[in-house]
This record gives C-alpha cells, structure tokens and sequence, in this order.
C-alpha cells in the first residue's frame, strides 16, 4: 500500500489502495467508511496495514480489523465479519445502538439551508469560506494543509499543499451582489440554478444524475486515518448528495 504521512507522523492512505488486499469486500467497506464519517464524529486511528479504530476521545466507537476478502467489525460486545455490501446492516442497527450522543454528528452540521446552500455544499462550515474567520476557526495555511491532508492521492489529481483561502461569500451574497466576488462565474450549478430558475438543487431533484454532481465529494472519498476537525471541516461540507439527501429526507420527517 501507498501511504502518506501527515505533519504529526499519522500515517495516511487513499481507500483505494486497499482494493487489492479486500477484493470483492472492497465497497462494503468503502460504504462503511462513509457511513461513520456521516453519521458519527471520531477520528480514526489507522497503523497503515490491517487496523482502524474510530474513537471519540477516549471512547471507541469501533474497530476494523481488515483481512484478505473481508474485514471484521468490532462494536461495543459485537463482533461483525463483512464479506459483502448486505452484511452491513447489522453494523448500522449495532452503530445506532452503541454509539454515545457525543459520538453522533449534530443534524445541524448535517442539513443545508436551501437558501444559503443551494448546491448542498455546507460554505459556511469549510475553511475556505469566507465566513471561517468570522467564526474564528483557523487561518489560510491550516485551509491549505488540511485540504492536502485530507484529499492528496485520492482523486487521481496530485493536491498540493497551499496557503490561502478561496473567500467566496456564499450564494446568498452572491445573488444579491455578484459583483462582490466575480469567482461565482466559475461555480457551474449557480449558473444552472439561475437558468432554470431553481432556488436549490433540491427543488430540481435531479442532482443524482446531474453531471455537475458526477464529480461530488463521496464523505469515504478522503485519506484513511484522518480526524474528526478534519472530516468536519474538510469533508462533511462537501458530500453533497448526501447533504441533500439527508436534507430532503428531514423536512420530509418535520424536522
């Protein structure tokens, strides 16, 4: 396997390059992966071979154990072997059963607001906003690393490392004043939104078959053994489908 190794010496690596060692298990856990990056905070503890520990704190909330064509899950007094995408479930229903409230990602973090985020991407909570000053969460050059740290070796592109950050203001600013940042000529789905007239991708409902989502962020996308800043701020804004998906299904439930 191909590794990378973060500024603090963690070591890093594309979930890609455990398709060779898990084979056909590949996608069930690449979809694991996603689903606790979702639904749950905690970093992950990863020794570059066969072992990933998702621990908030002090607290695990679950371990993996990778084998040649499987892996084994380990929660709470529950032990899973995963061979295929259908033996999941059990692993969700235990993950929905163990975890603790701290362990769960805030719905808040979760759901968009179809106004201010039209595309599902979450601006106001990534680092390359505008609005992270404003909300005192670091400056460019953590922007720069944690993007690298997050994304190198995953997309089939090479991320290098920059400081800085893009200050777009969001599309709320942006319909109001575009010529405040003239960047947002750049942004493909604004452009489509206005043409068809939508307030949000949502409200089009196209957005799983749309090619200006074909290239979306997936929440598994990022380096195995990242932490749960870096997942939050770097990831989780990003997963846009997800977001809309998760979104839709919540005012669909009143919440």
């Amino acid at each position: 396997m191909k590794h990378i190794s973060a500024d603090d010496g963690r070591i890093l690596t594309p979930p890609k390059e455990l398709e060779t060692l898990l084979k056909g298990a590949f996608p069930a856990f690449y979809k694991l992966l996603g689903h606790l990056r979702w639904f749950y905070v905690a970093d992950e503890i990863w020794d570059g071979k066969s072992s990933l520990i998702f621990k908030a704190g002090d607290e695990q909330l679950a371990a993996v154990t990778l084998r040649d064509t499987s892996f084994h899950v380990d929660i709470a007094d529950e032990t899973f072997r995963i061979d295929n995408e259908a033996a999941l479930n059990d692993v969700f229903s235990a993950l929905e059963k163990h975890a603790a409230v701290h362990q769960r990602r805030p719905h808040e973090q979760l759901a968009i607001d179809p106004n201010g985020c039209p595309c599902g991407r979450r601006c106001d909570l990534c680092l390359g906003s505008s609005n992270s000053d404003e909300k005192n969460f670091t400056a460019g050059e953590n922007f720069g690393y944690m993007n690298w740290v997050c994304y190198h070796g995953c997309l089939g592109v090479e991320v290098e490392r920059f400081e800085g950050v893009f200050k777009c203001p969001g599309c709320r600013v942006i319909r109001t004043a575009p010529d405040v940042w003239p960047g947002w000529k750049g942004c493909k789905t604004f452009i489509c939104l206005s043409a068809k007239g939508y307030a949000n991708c949502a409200a089009c409902g196209e957005y799983h078959s749309c090619d200006f989502f074909s290239n979306c962020h997936h929440p598994a996308q990022c380096n195995i053994g990242i932490s749960a800043e870096e997942i939050t701020k770097l990831v989780i804004p990003y997963a846009t489908k997800e977001r809309l998906d998760y979104s839709i299904s919540a005012a669909e439930r009143g919440e």
